[in-house]
């Protein structure tokens, strides 16, 4: 009985101990905003997304920067930021929502703040656990390690389950904004039936 208690108290210290502990800011996952709203500017509302960097830490950091606008295309000259850009595929047959085009608003605009104009990963899973809230980087149609600003968010509740691209990120706020867009302006081909934005995009 003795013993027990010991171990008891031994685990109970080191609780208290750890649940004290501070955690460095450079070691916590970093958060991307999207407000969404109507090509009119009527907001629809902020879906925030936690990056997964431990696991894929490049294309999270990539990605993060898309988000901040830091980068210019480097044929386009265009600035390369997701802020403006269309949700160009949502569809209701797959439950999903798809962006990042920041060219052509179709799907096929797909660009990177790097001169091969892509990101290039190869150490990374397309095998995820739950698929609700996870943010996926489109990989290429010819080489699957090889991947744009295109990104899409699925919010089917089945998995596991082997996805098109990169695992990248989850949502942790504004499900209910994505399933609110799906649901009045999502099609079974994805076509959106109303033009939905991203008004704003930043890093928090």
């Amino acid at each position: 009985m003795g013993l027990i208690l010991s171990i008891l108290a031994e685990s109970k210290t080191q609780y208290e101990k750890e649940k004290h502990e501070w955690v460095s800011y450079c070691n916590m996952n970093q958060m991307v905003y999207f407000d969404i709203g109507y090509e009119t500017g009527v907001p629809i509302g902020r879906v925030v997304v936690e990056m997964n960097d431990v696991l894929k830490k490049n294309l999270a950091e990539l990605f993060v920067k898309v988000a901040r606008g830091e980068f210019v295309h480097p044929a386009y000259g265009k600035k390369i930021e997701y802020t403006g850009t269309v949700l160009h595929h949502i569809s209701t047959s797959k439950n999903m929502i798809m962006g990042g085009d920041m060219l052509f608003g179709n799907g096929c605009g797909g660009c990177a703040p790097v001169c091969r104009k892509v990101f290039q990963e190869n150490n990374f899973s397309s095998t995820v656990q739950n698929l609700r809230g996870k943010v996926i980087l489109l990989s290429s149609d010819t080489n699957p390690t090889v991947f744009s600003s295109i990104f899409y968010i699925l919010l089917d509740k089945s998995g596991p389950a082997v996805v098109d691209g990169c695992p990248i990120g989850d949502v942790i706020e504004g499900i209910d904004v994505l399933e609110k867009i799906v649901k009045e302006y999502g099609t079974e081909n994805g076509k959106p039936e109303r033009k939905i934005l991203i008004h704003k995009c930043g890093h928090l």
